[in-house]
């Protein structure tokens, strides 16, 4: 018995543009902080945001968490960061 297998499949995830290049700086700006849900992501992101924070006057900081590291960003929560954030950071942990 020939078992094929189609490798092509169907995704319903919807793109969203990329933001804007040529930022100068992040003074002034909401930073989105995006965590997989994978061990440390938070705590990594948490470190970045602090250091940033640091470093530039931030308007201030979102942080979301997504609900698992292997399914996409549910809509909400990508809705949510793009009406909050000016700039988004996604991080993976392990």
């Amino acid at each position: 018995m020939t078992i094929l297998l189609n490798p092509e499949g169907s995704s319903e995830e919807k793109r969203q543009p990329l933001a804007p290049r040529g930022y100068r700086s992040l003074d002034g700006m909401t930073l989105g902080l995006l965590g997989n849900a994978k061990l440390n992501a938070d705590e990594v992101l948490q470190a970045i945001g602090d250091l940033l924070g640091e470093r530039y006057k931030l308007k201030g900081v979102v942080h979301r968490k997504k609900p698992s590291f292997s399914h996409p960003v549910p809509q909400q929560t990508l809705d949510e960061m793009v009406e909050a954030a000016d700039v988004v950071l996604a991080g993976v942990g392990d």
